[in-house]
Order: C-alpha cells, then structure tokens, then sequence
C-alpha cells in the first residue's frame, strides 16, 4: 500500500508507464497480425492432387527402379563386348624331384621343387554371328516393359486421385444439402412448439418432426464418416502428414462428352499403357526366339597368357617371363535336340503373347462401350433428377400454402419438404455419377489426366 501511494504522489512516472504499457499491447497485436501463426491446412485443387499422387506415390518409385534395374542389365550385357582378364599366382612344392641320370655324369633335375607361377590371362569373343546382339536387344526389350509399366501406374493412381478427389466433393455438398435440411426442420420445431402452445398443433406433429430430424443428423454421421475416410486415402495416395488438414476446392459439375465408340475404340487401341504392355511382351517373346536361333552358331575366341614362373632349363629356379596364345573355334555339334525344342516353346510363348493382346483388346472395347452406355443413361437420369425437383418444389410451395392456411397437415410438409430433399440429393447423386462415367471413359481410351 505504501508503494501505491508513492507512486501515485509521481504523476509524469505514471503517465510515462502508461504509455509505455500501451505501446507493448499495440506492438504485441502487430506482431500477432504481421506474423500469423502456421497452418497445416491445404486446399487443394484436382490437378495439384494427381501430381502429388503422381510424384509422392511409392508405386510410382518402385517403377522408375525398375528402369534402373533393366538400365543395369543392358549394362551387364555389353560387357560382353570387352575382353576378360584374370590373374593367378600359385605356388606347389613337389617330391621326389624328376629327374634323369647318366653313368658316369650324375643325375639331372627335370623340375624345381619350389615351383612359382603368376599369370594374366585374356579371354576375347572375336565374334559369335550375333549372339550377344540378340542377347541385348532381349533385355533391352525389359527396359521398354518397365518404360511402359511407368505410364500404367502413373494411369491408375491419377485415375483413383480423381475418383477419390471428386467422392470428396460429393459428400461435401451431400453434407451441404443435409445442413439445410436439419435448419428447415429446426425451424419447424419452432413453430410447431408455438402452434401447440397457442392449440393448433399436437405433440405428434412435434413427434414426428423430431424423428425425421434425427434421421437427417444420422445420415450426416455416416456423410462425416465418408469423408474421414476419403481424406485418408487421399493422404495416403499423395503423401501429405497425417497432421495436414485436407480441404479440396471445386464443386461438382456436368461434364460433357462427344461419343462415338469406333473411334474412341481406336483411339483406346493407340494410347491405352496395357495395349503397349502387351505389344512390348510380344517383342519379348520374338527376341528370345532369335536368342534360341543362335544356339547352334559357332565362337570365334582368342586366348592370351603371360606370367612369371621357374622350371626352365637351364636354370631350373630362375623366374622367366613366359606367354601362349590361343585361338579357338568352338562348333555345337549335337545338343540332344535342345535348340530345336526350344524354338518350339519360343514359338508357342509367342502365340501366347498374341492371345494375351487380342484378349485385352476385346476387354478395352467392352471398357469403352461400358462407360459409353453409362454416359448416355445418366443424361437422362440426370433429366429426371431435374424434373423431380420442380415438381417437389411446386409441391413444397402448395404444402406451406395449406400448412399457412391450416388446410395442410404437419405431416404433409413433411412429406413435400423430404421429397425435395431426397430430389435434390438424387440430382447431386446423378452428377456425381455423371463425372464418374466421364473420368472412367476417358480412362478406357487413355486419356492423359496428370
């Protein structure tokens, strides 16, 4: 207390404090607004969710080191285009000791007893009348494989971020439409509570509007756990932190498409990853036809040597440079057949490669046909959907008319108001199948979305 009077007895101290007070909350509200606290929100948009997918996705990795793998295999197989070369060093201490004799002139060694030996040897395939060609245009055919399997999975992870993309969307506004619902009946609880109040409602009115209400919450619950697991695997198929917060921007709308399924067949023939697939095995199986032709074809090999080593007359353990050149040519003779069966079976792996792509054909033609027909029924789904809703909202108008009148029953706006909700959702339900129709189309022929 004796403090505070002091300090009240030094009016300019305590006008200077004040000031300075004052300035440290206006300086502290600046820094809060100059200086906004972090966010893991995201809104994120169609297009920046495919590339996340398509870049952060681990399918997408273990693809392209694949082409490394297949990279390192051609690698390996022009190595064969260099010479081989080896060393080797021994030592071998042998007994008794060869050696030769002579009367009257003693025995002579034939060979040290320390033998020393080392050596460089160079192995070099002259030439094999293309088998190594084959070989590596064989594994090259591995490395187009594994190009083309990128495509293919980069394809069905877009696809699978669009069609995760546009369910979240959906459920947003199917959520949207619900809100409205709930505040409708919220406000007909209001005023079914004053009707009884004033005798001209019952509390089955007020019944009855409380059960649909909470039918209405209940399907919220189950739209709010829908969305919860979308925005899951959205996160997993683009990598974010379970701690971001994921928002998507757009709202559903009608897409339009021109159809014409020979041409969207053809065009599906060209550009669809798992026709390219299918050729590429083809190729394959050709290559390692062309492999087992060159079984039977004969090798052109030299074989060059030199090293250090003792054992040569005159002096027995003087180390000598030494050296031996070879060059061989090795025919296949006989083999058991084997050549000529396994060009069968390479013969038969092709016709198999051949069904395999005329099958997947006829699966992309049902594919596009399929998503085609769908596209074509939910136009005029989407029409019906449309007249539904001008007729419960004609409905709906004439219901609150009589319900003002007290000509209409609780229960028959009731009625009108759910048929215009059910109305509407079906609308957003039909669009949202619109847009699925589309993408599953445009992924029938191939289209590139990322």
């Amino acid at each position: 207390m004796e403090e505070l009077k002091l300090w009240n007895k030094i009016p300019g101290e305590t006008f200077r404090m004040k000031n300075i007070i004052y300035f440290l909350l206006l300086f502290s509200f600046a820094a809060i607004n100059l200086y906004p606290q972090q966010s893991n929100k995201k809104t994120l948009t169609l297009n920046e969710i495919v590339s996340l997918t398509v870049k952060n996705y681990p399918l997408i990795k273990q693809a392209e080191q694949n082409v490394e793998v297949a990279n390192a295999k051609i690698k390996v197989q022009e190595s064969f285009d260099y010479p081989v070369v080896s060393g080797a060093a021994s030592y071998t201490r042998i007994g008794p000791i060869p050696a030769i004799g002579f009367p009257g002139a003693g025995s002579f060694e034939l060979a040290p007893a320390n033998n020393y030996d080392a050596h460089l040897n160079a192995f070099y395939n002259v030439y094999d009348f293309g088998k190594k060609e084959a070989q590596l245009d064989f594994v090259k055919s591995y490395k187009k494989s594994a190009v083309d399997n990128i495509e293919l999975v980069k394809s069905n992870l877009a696809f699978a971020a669009a069609k995760t993309y546009y369910s979240i969307l959906f459920i947003r506004q199917g959520i949207s439409i619900t809100d409205t619902d709930v505040a409708t009946l919220d406000e007909h609880i209001n005023i079914t509570n004053k009707k009884i109040e004033s005798g001209t409602a019952t509390d089955y009115d007020l019944l009855s509007t409380k059960v649909r209400l909470t039918d209405y919450k209940d399907s919220k619950l189950k739209l709010q756990n829908q969305l919860s697991n979308q925005k899951i695997i959205l996160r997993h198929l683009t990598g974010l932190l379970k701690k971001d917060e994921i928002n998507t921007s757009g709202n559903l709308k009608l897409l339009t498409e021109t159809v014409n399924i020979d041409s969207l067949i053809a065009v599906a023939f060209k550009q669809r990853p798992e026709i390219k697939l299918a050729i590429d095995r083809e190729n394959t199986a050709k290559l390692k036809t062309n492999i087992v032709k060159h079984g039977d074809s004969p090798d052109l090999n030299i074989n060059l040597r030199y090293g250090l080593k003792n054992g040569f007359e005159p002096n027995l353990d003087a180390i000598r440079g030494n050296w031996a050149a070879n060059v061989e040519v090795s025919v296949p003779i006989f083999n058991g057949f084997r050549t000529k069966n396994l060009e069968e079976e390479s013969k038969a792996s092709i016709n198999v490669t051949k069904t395999n792509t005329l099958n997947i054909k006829q699966e992309i033609a049902a594919e596009v046909e399929k998503a085609a027909e769908n596209i074509q029924s939910n136009l005029e789904q989407i029409k019906t959907a449309q007249l539904k809703i001008d007729l419960a909202e004609q409905a709906l108008k004439r219901a609150r008319a009589q319900y003002a009148s007290g000509v209409g029953t609780n229960l028959d706006l009731l009625d009108a108001e759910t048929r215009l909700a059910d109305a509407k959702f079906l609308y957003l339900r039909t669009t949202y199948e619109n847009i699925m129709h589309t993408y599953e189309l445009k992924k029938a022929v191939g289209d590139i979305i990322w």
